[in-house]
């Protein structure tokens, strides 16, 4: 019995290359691909039977688990969906494209990575099959490939279809995108050798081809991607913790910006309404190699997005997640409603099932019957249908109180948080730095470990009583020239200087784009002895501290 379906088998290859006539390779070198379409076409109808009631779930099964089959019938998939004289057209620009064809065309793992990733996410778009896509988006492909062999396979071949089905500036486009996109190839090897260097979140490597046009669509420049990063690192590393960069959006002030925004260093200095924060949401995600999408919601924008952990808040259970606005049975994305845009990635998420049941409606495509291509999909919405949906609350947002105003300054347990130094720090006649965690008394304020290492203070936006003290040991009396190194990305920062009887003093800070930098110096006197210095800010936006330097600059 066993050698019997062996020969079958044999014989249904033999006879498949037979109808077949005109190989694969002749058609890339003819650059006429009508007759291989024809040719495919017959042999994917010779295969499933005439009689609709002998098309069951266990012999579509084996169809599909035959690899000649299924690489006949990619084959028919992409010239279907490109056309058999476009795909004529891209083989005869050079002998590159056709070497690339030979590569693709051969290759069923790739085929079907392409295929299903731009495969659309609606059921009702993929259900009528109308769909098309372009030459272009293989012309991509080719051009990275040839730029990275490593882009063959795995993640990097996954990071390479994204691209070149979604490449830069076709993602959301908003305040602070740049005008003019950037090459492909620059955007694919840009994200990689972020993924090399270990600046993305590890949630990137795991991403599918599909979630990843949701990282490399990005309409923000790689010069702000990359500060966006650092940006976070050096200012807000508290949220690199479970890759909640989203929520910087709250440091985005809401209102009028004072100023055009012509890059994202502009929309968080300058502040904005509901369309400039979905920007900045949706692009600091990004730059962090998180998927995310901007929403419509009525009246408002916000932001969808990928988290790292789905049982996080809010809706526990669903891995992407609405951020600055309502629910989503309001929103809208990707052309879809919200619960749609969820049913859809549900079904992605099974990802075997959805390959399965997308072969299967290629298949149903193909044939030459009614009856036969609506007993395929009646098996085809049998196994959509045989997991139930996750239940989870789809009303549910993060910082949906923020949504239409800024927020207020956060309360944190600081009882735990002990005093820095043990003893008064010296201060004479060489130059003294004090890290801003050897305080002595604080109040408002946030001791966060620094990206690179050691502690930092930060003062918190919106907060009207802030203050870190220092107590000091003054060996030399006279003046002194006292900076700080600070991060904060707004304008129109302040931190006041207070030394007991002595008027306090103000120092304005530079902003500094949310990187490290120094103050201008103030100076200062000090007299002999033990005393305390108190830094405070006002009713403001957020900064950053990383230490203070006294310079001698004049003794008495």
């Amino acid at each position: 019995m066993k050698k019997s379906a062996q020969i079958i088998s044999i014989c249904l290859i033999l006879l498949q290359f037979n109808v077949l006539g005109e190989p694969l390779a002749e058609a890339i070198e003819r650059c006429e691909f009508s007759g291989y379409f024809s040719n495919l076409t017959t042999v994917l109808r010779q295969r499933v039977p005439a009689d609709s009631r002998r098309i069951t779930e266990n012999f579509l099964t084996e169809l599909l688990g035959d690899v000649n089959f299924v690489k006949a019938l990619d084959q028919w998939q992409l010239l279907f969906k490109l056309g058999p004289s476009e795909m004529g057209n891209f083989a005869r620009t050079s002998q590159a494209h056709r070497t690339f064809l030979a590569w693709f065309l051969n290759d069923s793992r790739v085929m079907d990575l392409y295929l299903e990733t731009a495969t659309p996410l609606g059921l009702q778009a993929r259900e009528q099959n109308k769909y098309k896509l372009s030459t272009n988006s293989l012309d991509i492909l080719r051009r990275i490939i040839e730029a990275d062999a490593e882009a063959k396979d795995g993640l990097y071949l996954r990071l390479a279809i994204a691209t070149a089905l979604r490449p830069p500036g076709t993602g959301n486009r908003g305040a602070g995108m740049q005008q003019t996109p950037s090459d492909p190839v620059t955007r694919y090897l840009y994200f990689k050798k972020a993924h090399k260097n270990g600046e993305v979140f590890p949630s990137f490597a795991k991403l599918s081809a599909w979630e990843l046009q949701f990282v490399v669509s990005s309409c923000a420049s790689e010069s702000d991607l990359t500060w966006a990063r650092e940006l976070i690192n050096t200012w807000r590393p508290d949220l690199r913790i479970n890759e909640q960069v989203v929520n910087s959006t709250s440091e985005v002030k809401y209102g009028n910006s004072p100023h055009p925004y012509t890059d994202y260093k502009s929309v968080i200095s300058g502040g904005g309404k509901c369309g400039p924060r979905s920007s900045w949401a949706v692009m600091v995600c990004q730059a962090f190699g998180i998927p995310a999408i901007g929403v419509g919601q009525p009246g408002h924008a916000c932001v969808a997005y990928k988290a790292a952990n789905p049982l996080l808040q809010p809706q526990p259970g669903s891995a992407w997640k609405i951020a600055y606005g309502r629910g989503w049975q309001v929103s809208r994305l990707e052309g879809l409603s919200g619960p749609d845009f969820l049913a859809g990635v549900e079904e992605r998420a099974r990802a075997s099932d959805f390959s399965k049941v997308e072969h299967l409606r290629w298949l149903a495509s193909a044939l030459g019957t009614a009856e036969q291509s609506e007993a395929i999909m009646a098996i085809a919405h049998k196994i959509q249908k045989s997991v139930p949906p996750i239940k989870t609350d789809i009303t549910a947002s993060a910082k949906a109180e923020e949504a239409e105003k800024d927020a207020v300054a956060e309360k944190h347990d600081l009882r735990a948080q002990p005093p820095g130094a043990k003893s008064p720090i010296k201060v004479g006649k060489r130059v003294t730095r004090i890290e801003a965690a050897d305080f002595s008394g604080l109040s408002g304020v946030r001791v966060l470990n620094c990206f690179t290492g050691g502690k930092q203070v930060n003062f918190e936006k919106n907060n009207q009583n802030s203050w870190i003290e220092y107590t000091i040991d003054v060996e030399a009396p006279g003046t002194y020239l006292l900076g700080i190194k600070i991060a904060t990305p707004n304008d129109d920062q302040v931190l006041n200087i207070d030394l007991g009887p002595n008027k306090p003093q103000t120092i304005k800070l530079p902003n500094t784009t949310g990187l490290w930098g120094m103050t201008e110096p103030v100076e200062i006197s000090l007299e002999r002895g033990i005393q305390k210095i108190r830094i405070s800010a006002p009713f403001q936006r957020g900064v950053a501290v990383r230490y203070l330097e006294f310079k001698p600059n004049k003794y008495e």
